[in-house]
């Protein structure tokens, strides 16, 4: 493992020079207890102890609304429109980084995503180990508190002033060299960035499945056909998609197109959808799928925690507590609902 150490007024010289190749964002505070990437510039502050940024930052690889063709019928003309920024996501926590990793997974699988490929590969990644865990995060429970691959940096704060980072590509140590050498991380580093991430483990503890995560798709399974209780969990669901929204690893699209007055241009586009929406399963002639809330709902846990599952051997859900704070009905509770089903079934699994 090559790691350095980077040392808290060091951070702004380099900074300034990421931003002079690509758009930094960075966490920072929006509101009081709410947090958001937001675009870095000399008077942003850095919100280094952040608990959770209330979206995901899968915004920042697929956009909630993104041009795919621009077409022009007079010249008979179809063009593909591929926008890809350079860009730094600095800051970024464990959890949403093996989000990002499962959507490489998902939107690289048979037919690569084009769009979403371009963005990604310009986008850097800088991890950051968390060090105040959200009262609705669960992470830790489902093995989202470590992840070995996704990113370009990891930094973790060993003290007030002093960061120990680890490098996870080239492009990533040399962007951490850019401004002039830097020190190399000491063993008494090293083992000051393992006790962080033990004390913020500590925390995470207490938030938590009540049962091994690998166990959940033999849950939702056994439970798929138990009618009464999804029904009574999904009474008071407005069908409005906001943990949709803001979940990390959800990633379904509309593909819509529109055109000028003259019918002369136009463009064909993409935009998030959603399968807590009333519309999402509906078809041709008016049949829908999962015309009921609590068809959608069912839908929704049985793909966080069987359908991704069975794509990709982990969960569908990272843990973050996103929908939970969403949620205006507060119903929105994966660790809730999970462990409500290994409390009424543990003894058949």
């Amino acid at each position: 493992m090559i790691a350095y150490t980077i040392y808290l007024p060091q951070v702004k010289g380099l900074l300034k020079k990421w931003s002079m190749d690509l758009q930094v964002f960075v966490p920072t505070m929006v509101d009081d207890g709410f947090y958001e990437f937001k675009s870095w510039s000399d008077d942003i502050e850095i919100s280094w102890d952040y608990d959770l940024c209330y979206t995901s930052l899968k915004k920042f690889v697929l956009p909630a609304q993104e041009d795919l063709i621009s077409f022009d019928m007079k010249k008979y003309s179809a063009d593909a429109v591929i926008e890809a920024p350079k860009q730094l996501l600095f800051g970024v926590h464990p959890y949403d980084i093996k989000a990002m990793n499962q959507l490489d997974q998902l939107m690289d699988t048979d037919s690569v995503d084009v769009n979403y490929r371009a963005r990604r590969d310009n986008t850097v990644v800088f991890g950051l180990e968390p060090v105040h865990v959200a009262d609705t995060a669960f992470w830790s429970g489902v093995e989202a508190d470590r992840v070995d691959h996704g990113y370009d940096l990891y930094w973790t704060r060993i003290s007030p002033g002093a960061f120990f980072v680890q490098v996870g590509s080239a492009r990533g140590e040399e962007m951490l060299t850019m401004d002039g050498p830097v020190e190399k991380a000491s063993v008494a580093q090293k083992e000051a960035a393992r006790r962080a991430h033990l004390k913020v483990m500590a925390k995470a503890q207490k938030n938590t499945l009540n049962f091994d995560w690998s166990k959940t798709p033999d849950l939702v399974n056994k439970f798929f056909n138990n009618r009464t209780f999804w029904r009574e969990k999904a009474k008071t669901c407005l069908s409005c998609g906001s943990c949709n929204l803001v979940c990390p690893t959800c990633y379904c699209f509309d593909i819509k197109e529109e055109a000028d007055d003259l019918l002369q241009n136009g463009r064909r586009y993409r935009q998030w959808d959603g399968c807590m929406l009333s519309g999402f399963a509906e078809i041709a002639g008016g049949h829908n799928f999962r015309s009921s809330p609590w068809e959608r709902y069912r839908h929704r846990y049985m793909r966080k925690g069987k359908y991704i599952f069975d794509k990709l051997g982990e969960l569908g859900c990272v843990g973050c507590g996103r929908c939970v704070r969403a949620c205006t009905a507060r119903i929105a509770n994966p660790r809730k609902i999970y462990n409500e089903i290994w409390e009424a079934i543990k003894n058949e699994v």
